[in-house]
């Protein structure tokens, strides 16, 4: 049986240095895959279609963009097809463990391309996934026959800063980590509050529409109403558009969110 090599790339500079890396050192890439949540910054697509033509002209691949029948927000407002919740408008994404959102709109959609390929090419798939050396404890095996995980950037020992060092010495800065830290679905919740309030204060618009997510998620009576469980949005719009006045008139002295016993789970 043959072996077939899919890179899963978010666009982030963890799964792209992993990506890179293996294309200057020679290992084999037959597939790169993006799963597209609808949901992704303007500035991810961007970026994406500069690396997409980089990839190209660099190393002669391109990348292969995947989608199911469903975006984050369809997927927030339908029902639950099964079990005690079944009928019931899941709502937002879980803030904990993996969230409907990451395992329908990502997880499955990769794997579901990496089986595919596997009956068709009658191959061995080795899924590439790009997990820093610290989340050693997010190593797993795949369920699905005919596909393996691999993880190089645990086996390689790197972290934030060695993939950040690599993403600089290539040339390919992703312009969204001057505001993030992160840089997955504008609305996902696992994001800290310094990441809201830098999508305030830089998408205002986008800001506002998670809003309406969250007002249109308690008039469906949905099983999760809020993005965080501290705060609601229109809350944090509030405290935000506060500090941002106080960091305008006083740019030296922010506020310090410790200050408000805010938790930020992220961090």
């Amino acid at each position: 049986m043959k072996t077939l090599h899919v890179y899963s790339l978010s666009g982030g500079q963890d799964s792209t240095a992993m990506l890179v890396h293996a294309l200057e050192t020679g290992h084999p890439v037959d597939y790169i895959i993006f799963c597209d949540t609808g949901n992704e910054f303007d500035e991810m697509y961007a970026y994406l279609n500069r690396l997409d033509i980089w990839l190209k002209n660099k190393y002669g691949k391109s990348i292969t963009r995947l989608g199911g029948k469903h975006t984050l927000k369809s997927l927030c407002f339908s029902p639950f097809t099964r079990g005690k919740r079944k009928g019931q408008i899941r709502g937002l994404p879980y803030a904990s463990s993996m969230s409907f959102c990451t395992r329908e709109l990502k997880k499955n959609i990769s794997d579901n391309f990496c089986t595919s390929l596997a009956k068709k090419e009658d191959a061995l798939i080795y899924l590439y996934l790009g997990y820093v050396a610290r989340e050693k404890n997010r190593i797993h095996e795949n369920e699905r026959l005919y596909i393996q995980n691999r993880f190089p950037l645990i086996e390689r020992g790197w972290n934030e800063p060695e993939v950040s060092n690599f993403i600089q010495s290539m040339g390919l800065f992703n312009p969204l980590y001057k505001n993030f830290t992160r840089t997955g679905c504008k609305y996902c919740p696992k994001q800290s509050l310094e990441s809201w309030y830098a999508l305030y204060c830089i998408d205002p618009v986008s800001f506002d529409e998670a809003i309406a997510w969250e007002k249109e998620a308690k008039e469906a009576n949905a099983h999760i109403k809020n993005f965080r469980s501290d705060y609601s949005l229109p809350d944090l719009k509030k405290r935000f558009k506060k500090r941002k006045a106080k960091e305008d008139a006083q740019p030296t002295f922010p506020i310090d969110w410790n200050e408000e016993q805010v938790s930020c789970f992220c961090k």
